[in-house]
Formats: structure tokens, C-alpha cells, sequence
């Protein structure tokens, strides 16, 4: 079989040499374990945080020459697990590589069902990113008829569900993305505009885009992006953080100037309620029911970019901070299902 390992500690933004596509024995399950075939691979943004050198987030932690840690939808092939039997699919954290041996009780698997909708839907609208994106506008963010919620990242895997829960709750919704071809596929999925933040009046469109001030903003970017919304916020609007791409790979302290007194004062002033999560501890099992249904009343759209085969998935994965092209969620197809 193929996996893909960790060749070295990235440096900054990840590149293709940081990864190796090798090729090893198909593992064989011991007692209490299943083996997985890997159907669909996620390609998350926060897999950045478990190749630090010096973990610094999260629990997971990548060393050269293991196997990239990361989602995945398989389907059980032989089991001495009681609660799994040969063709289950199931989603969980099992890595890059075509077949896994997995103890469910050290790596927990959620079975999936694989006709109701499309397998590759547990990574994205009916997984975490789902859930997240669900926790942004209705558990943290308390999106009500008639606000204007601003998404950085519009594009992506949560900015394009959680825009359109915005739009289920009749916000005004307003994306931010980068690119006219990623502003009109954010707009396609119903958001009333879309913001180019590669645009050189950036700024000035999103003032008009908000005129009356942003009661909500999801934040999955920082940088220049998040520099331009500060100002527009309502007092006491609430910022649901999920991500901050423009520093994964800083590490703690990144470029000046120091512009956190700016966001202290704005924080103060304004009343700005600021919450990290985890979409999948907040949002639960709820979110997904209730993205389910959604997804079935043909309210919420299934957005996927996906790539094909497991040798594309470093190149894919470094391409996510390199200014990609991909709109929703982005996953390789590792076997045809």
C-alpha cells in the first residue's frame, strides 16, 4: 500500500519535500483492532499545527518519517472489534494511507451512512467542519434575522456552510475570498456579495458591503483580512474565532508591528465578545442532525474540491497556503467507492 510520512519539520508554510510517498506492507489487524481501507482523505488547514517541530496547538504531534495524521472515510475490510463488521464505513482520524489497522478504542470511529449522502460528505458538511460551521452561526454566534455576519474565507470548507446557515436565519451574509472565480462561487451558494481581499480597494468595498456595521464575524483568517473588518464591528458584536491561517507556521510571535493594543482597545470599546471552540465539542451531534436534514430538504449545498489519488495529496495540502483555487471542502479520493 501507499502512505504518505513526514520528511521534515516544514518551515513556515508547508512545501511538497516537507512529505514522502512510500510504500508499505498492508497491515494486518490484531485482536480488538479492524482494518480500514481508506476511501476519502480530508485535507484540513489545522493538520499545520501537528507538524511543528515544538508542538505548540493541539493534542496531535507528527515526527519525520510517520504517517500524516488526519481524517478519513473507509470501509471495514476484516474486524475483530465487536461493534464494527466488514462494510461499515466509517469516519475518523485513522492518516494518510491506503489501509490502517485501528483499536475504536484509541482512534474512535463514527460509523457513517454511505447511502444517504455521498461518503466524502462525514469530512465536510456532515463532519467537523460542518459542526464548526453550525457552532460559528448558531451556538456562538447567534446569528438573528435581519444581522450582517462578514465570513473570512468564504471559500472554504466552513465559510461556505456557514454562510448558507446564515442565509437559513436571514442574515445579511457578506464572504470575504480571494479571487473573482472564489467571490462567484461564494455567491452562487447564496451569500448576498462576496468581498475580493486581493482587490486593491479591499477596504473600501467592504465598508460598503457592510454600511451599516457587522453584528457577526467568523474569523478563519487574521492578517490584513480581519485588519479591515475591526472597524465595522458593532458594539458588543460577536467574533467567533475557528481559524487564523495567515499565521499557521509563526509559531508564537510573528512579524511586526505589534498591532494587539489595537485589538485590545477595539475589544474594549466595542464590547467585542471573542470565542475559540472546537466545532466538534460545541456543536455535537446536533449540528449534524440538523445539517442532515438540511442537506436532505435541499437547503444546504455539498461543496467539494477533490483531488485524485493519494501521491497528490502533499501538493494539494501545501497548496491550501499558497493562495489555492479550491472553493469548499478539499479531499482526495484515495480508492473509487
Amino acid at each position: 500500500m501507499k502512505q504518505v510520512v513526514l520528511r521534515a519539520y516544514p518551515k513556515g508554510a508547508p512545501s511538497v519535500g516537507d512529505f514522502a510517498v512510500e510504500t508499505a506492507a498492508i497491515p494486518k489487524p490484531a485482536a480488538g483492532e479492524v482494518l480500514l481501507k481508506t476511501y476519502w482523505l480530508s485535507l484540513d488547514p489545522l493538520i499545520r499545527f501537528s507538524l511543528d517541530e515544538r508542538r505548540l496547538t493541539g493534542r496531535a504531534q507528527v515526527r519525520p518519517g510517520e504517517v500524516l495524521y488526519g481524517g478519513a472515510v473507509s470501509r471495514v475490510e476484516a474486524s475483530n472489534a465487536e461493534d464494527f463488521a466488514i462494510g461499515d464505513w466509517v469516519e475518523g482520524r485513522t492518516g494518510w494511507r491506503e489501509f490502517a489497522a485501528i483499536d475504536p478504542t484509541a482512534v474512535p470511529l463514527r460509523k457513517i451512512d454511505a447511502v444517504a449522502a455521498p461518503p466524502s460528505s462525514a469530512l465536510g458538511l456532515l463532519g467537523m467542519p460542518g459542526q464548526t460551521a453550525h457552532a460559528c452561526m448558531i451556538e456562538i454566534g447567534r446569528v438573528k434575522a435581519g444581522e450582517t455576519v462578514v465570513i473570512s474565507a468564504a471559500a472554504g470548507a466552513v465559510g461556505t456552510i456557514a454562510g448558507q446557515i446564515g442565509k437559513l436565519l436571514g442574515a445579511k451574509v457578506v464572504g470575504i475570498a480571494g479571487g473573482a472565480a472564489k467571490c462567484r462561487a461564494v455567491e452562487a451558494l447564496g451569500f448576498d456579495v462576496c468581498v475580493d481581499y486581493k482587490a486593491d480597494d479591499y477596504a473600501e468595498q467592504l465598508a460598503a458591503a457592510c454600511a451599516g456595521g457587522i453584528d457577526v464575524y467568523v474569523e478563519n483568517v487574521g492578517g490584513a483580512v480581519t485588519q479591515a473588518v475591526l472597524p465595522l464591528l458593532k458594539y458588543q458584536a460577536r467574533m467567533p474565532v475557528c481559524g487564523f491561517i495567515a499565521y499557521y507556521g509563526l509559531g508564537l510571535e510573528g512579524p511586526g508591528p505589534d498591532r494587539l493594543p489595537g485589538f485590545m482597545r477595539t475589544i474594549m470599546s466595542r464590547g467585542l465578545e471573542v470565542r475559540g471552540f472546537g466545532g466538534a465539542m460545541v456543536a455535537g451531534q446536533k449540528a449534524l442532525d440538523d445539517l442532515a436534514r438540511w442537506h436532505g430538504e435541499g437547503k444546504i449545498k455539498l461543496t467539494e474540491t477533490v483531488v485524485e489519488g493519494l501521491d497528490e495529496a502533499p501538493a494539494a495540502f501545501a497548496g491550501i497556503f499558497s493562495g489555492n483555487a479550491n472553493v469548499g471542502k478539499l479531499v482526495v479520493r484515495v480508492a473509487a467507492d
